[in-house]
């Protein structure tokens, strides 16, 4: 008998030697509303952000911005959050997500953007990747790092993966508020 947790084959199912499967339905990712952005205190470059991703209580979050990107202009607006990342500190200061930006450069990136009728705790997701997220991202798997590499923002500034699309199921497509061609991280 297999036991399915999440959709997906537990550990103790597996064959032996076999690795859980690797797709971006492992993903937590839901629409966030900024409610504060703030300078990191310890760290130039870096900002802190209170972010309703639809919970009891707001996460906070913490980013690099690059180029263009200034903290107070994300304030109240929608963001794309990868949610089931360990928490952890950031210059002393406990990060509980990651806000996703599309990435010309080092120095030239700028948040993703949700369907603009999106709302507070909305999953997005992927019509050939379907299934339930992990509870929590596991380090020693590197599920993001394998992931990220095919993150990517297409010739009309839609987010997909492998060419399937980023959707917030019946609002619309996530895309890139200005870039083209450019990578998601």
């Amino acid at each position: 008998l297999t036991l399915f947790l999440s959709g997906r084959p537990s550990s103790d199912s597996l064959p032996l030697g076999a690795e859980p499967r690797v797709d971006v339905s492992r993903l937590d990712l839901r629409v966030g509303r900024i409610l504060n952005v703030r300078c990191h205190p310890l760290a130039e470059g870096l900002s802190i952000q209170e972010v309703d991703v639809g919970e009891r209580a707001p996460r906070r979050v913490v980013s690099k911005l690059g180029g263009k990107t200034q903290p107070e202009e994300l304030q109240g607006g929608l963001a794309v959050l990868l949610c089931n990342v360990k928490a952890r500190k950031v210059r002393g200061v406990v990060s509980q997500a990651r806000l996703l930006c599309c990435s010309a450069s080092d120095d030239c990136t700028e948040p993703l953007a949700p369907p603009t009728s999106s709302t507070p705790g909305d999953r997005v997701t992927f019509l050939n990747y379907p299934g339930d997220p992990d509870r929590e991202l596991q380090s020693k798997q590197k599920v993001w790092e394998l992931l990220q590499p095919d993150l990517q923002v297409d010739g009309r500034g839609v987010a997909n993966y492998k060419g399937c699309r980023f959707e917030v199921k019946g609002k619309g497509l996530c895309r890139a508020p200005s870039f083209t061609n450019c990578t998601i991280r």
